[in-house]
């Protein structure tokens, strides 16, 4: 009988798996997890992601055993581990889906495949939903997405036969895997916890949804984000169940529905970018960001990520982030409001950022948080705009954000004495920090710093001379602040899988498609000032310049 590897790495469901339908349907399979040390040890990694990560593979065992089957648990260098479970299960081959959230992962992967060649054994790669190995202008890949996530769900296996006699390894505890638990609270993982979040979102909080997300006390996000990390629960499944909800007649359902299907295309596309522009994990989309140098104080960078930079709503976001890794509490306006204070108005390059939220982050997905720290920093998503978002900490965004200053007052709560109109500039007190710098003076140096550099690019209908490219040195940033296990990194790889564009080689038609992916599809305009909004669920807020 047939005999197939399904290797799990992203994808911690047996719904709407391809990989899995197709093995199953040809014989035995073989489901496969391998702890991989190299992502385990990885500088940007979390200790309560991996937790969480554990909780979904405990519910993906559960889940294969209810069709039969079982998850095989092995540790090593997947390259060496693989090629060694075909010998011992005699299987015909390897079934996965592509994966380009890491570099380390694609040059894995490369190197896989040249392994299974040089010893005659096989692997057949399945593309996820909205997910392509060709360069098109973005405007037909949201045609695609939406084309793709109208698809059919792939049919659950009716029957996973999985050999009994094939041993496995335990489930591994935190410790086992070299991490320690950091006190947050770790959300139930797996399929079934992810529907549940996801219907508890439609029945309760989609009336409000669009109108409350910029409120961090609100508490209006899905907290499905950890779950569409691991692919407990697929994209596909997620839209076509937001669609096939009704919405009642009633406006607010229908705007928070579209809202919540925005984003979740919006996340696919940053990891579509990746998949063009690996480089963009370790390095800005223009060159002239990282060549002009950024500033860099420790003692500033710490007390941004420990919340006392004397700004309330930037050290609320700040302690609720190391609290409970923000998958639920720290919505995306708090996230965007603690990123821009770091890069605007600190100076400090988006990296450190993105490596303090990735080590804390339950959610932690490395093209969304890396391209989104790019964004708010101002240096990627910039090739049409003459202007920059950078958020004001002061008063308008307790004013706009946490009007009642619920949010503050939990995170800080050596201001919870105060009126809400206080919380943007607290008065001096012993167990409150001052303000580590002058908004309106950061403010101002970062808008004409940024101009500069714009204006070598601004407009231009070929972006692809300024473009940063793929590095020979591969390292991890930040494996100087945190060790880990970078030796793959330590010598140039012959090459990435899936393949990453080649700059060089793009002639003009492709140069403007990829230039696409870079400027707005809509008319955006500079927020104007508005006055002090009402707490009241119905006004859609924009924060103030």
């Amino acid at each position: 009988m047939n005999c197939t590897l399904v290797w799990f790495r992203r994808d911690l469901r047996i719904s709407d798996h391809e990989p899995l339908f197709r093995a199953a349907r040809r014989g035995v399979v073989i489901p496969v997890f391998v702890f991989d040390r190299a992502l385990l040890q990885h500088p940007e990694t979390g200790s309560a992601r991996i937790a969480f990560m554990l909780d979904c593979l405990a519910a993906l065992d559960a889940d294969l055993q209810a069709q039969g089957g079982r998850l095989i648990l092995r540790t090593g260098d997947p390259v060496r581990v693989l090629p060694d479970l075909i010998r011992e299960t005699e299987a015909e081959g390897i079934y996965a889906y592509t994966d380009c959230e890491r570099i380390y992962g694609r040059v894995r992967d490369a190197r896989l495949n040249r392994a299974l060649t040089e010893q005659g054994m096989k692997i057949r790669w399945f593309e996820p939903p909205a997910s392509l190995n060709e360069l098109i202008p973005y405007p037909r890949y949201r045609s695609r997405w939406y084309r793709d996530m109208a698809a059919p769900l792939v049919p659950l296996p009716p029957q996973i036969d999985v050999p009994q006699d094939l041993p496995s390894d335990p489930l591994p505890s935190l410790e086992t895997l070299e991490h320690m638990a950091d006190g947050k609270s770790i959300p139930p993982g797996g399929t079934a916890a992810a529907r549940q979040l996801l219907a508890d979102f439609l029945s309760d909080k989609s009336d409000r949804y669009y109108w409350q997300l910029s409120y961090p006390s609100a508490e209006a996000t899905t907290g499905l984000s950890p779950h569409i990390k691991f692919g407990a629960i697929s994209v596909r499944e997620c839209v076509q169940t937001i669609q096939q909800t009704p919405d009642q007649g009633d406006f607010r359902i229908r705007r928070s529905q579209q809202q919540l299907i925005a984003r979740l295309r919006w996340g696919n596309g940053f990891t579509q970018r990746f998949r063009y522009l690996p480089q963009l994990e370790l390095r800005s989309l223009y060159t002239v960001f990282d060549e002009d140098g950024w500033a860099f104080d420790e003692d500033l960078y710490q007390a941004w990520q420990a919340g006392q930079t004397g700004f309330p709503i930037v050290d609320a976001a700040a302690r609720c982030l190391q609290a409970t890794g923000g998958w639920q509490a720290l919505n995306f306006r708090s996230r965007a409001i603690y990123a821009s204070f770091l890069s605007n108005l600190l100076g400090m390059d988006w990296r450190f950022g993105a490596l303090h939220f990735m080590r804390h982050l339950i959610d932690g997905d490395c093209p969304i948080d890396h391209y989104q720290w790019a964004m708010q920093s101002g240096v990627t998503h910039c090739l049409d705009k003459t202007w920059t978002r950078i958020y004001n900490p002061g008063q308008v965004a307790v004013d706009r954000c946490d009007p009642d200053g619920a949010f503050i007052k939990h995170w800080v709560p050596e201001l919870a004495h105060l009126d809400p109109a206080q919380l943007g500039n607290p008065p001096p007190m012993k167990t409150y920090p001052t303000p580590i710098l002058d908004y309106k003076q950061a403010r101002q140096k970062r808008v004409e710093q940024l101009e500069k550099q714009r204006s070598r690019f601004l407009q231009r209908g070929n972006v692809v001379p300024y473009l940063a490219h793929l590095p020979t040195d591969l390292t991890p940033f930040g494996s100087d602040r945190y060790a880990g296990a970078i030796e793959w990194a330590q010598s140039p790889p012959d090459s990435l899988f899936p393949q990453a564009l080649d700059l060089t080689a793009l002639d003009d038609p492709q140069a403007i498609a990829l230039r696409t992916w870079f400027v707005a599809h809509v008319n955006i305009t500079p927020p104007k000032s508005r006055k002090r909004p009402s707490p009241s669920p119905v006004h859609q807020l924009a924060l103030n310049l």
